[in-house]
């Protein structure tokens, strides 16, 4: 954990104390999150990025601005 640059959750409301202790960590640390979670979270207040919406439209959207390759069929 604090090897990393930084945080990113996707589709878990962080009800989990696991979860959320990571989010935790990383804000106190100074390190960006960003949460993609179709409805509230646990970790908003410290998410330096929230995207509300579903996993399955937000993560092929982002795949594609990162430029990776999409399956086809």
């Amino acid at each position: 954990m604090d090897a990393g640059h930084g945080v990113l959750v996707l589709g878990s409301s962080l009800t989990v104390m696991s979860g959320l202790r990571f989010v935790r960590h990383a804000a106190r640390a100074g390190k960006p999150v960003a949460i993609i979670n179709q409805g509230p979270t646990r970790g908003d207040d410290r998410a330096d990025l929230r995207i509300g919406l579903p996993l399955g439209t937000a993560l092929p959207d982002l795949a594609r601005r990162l430029g990776a390759p999409l399956p086809t069929g």
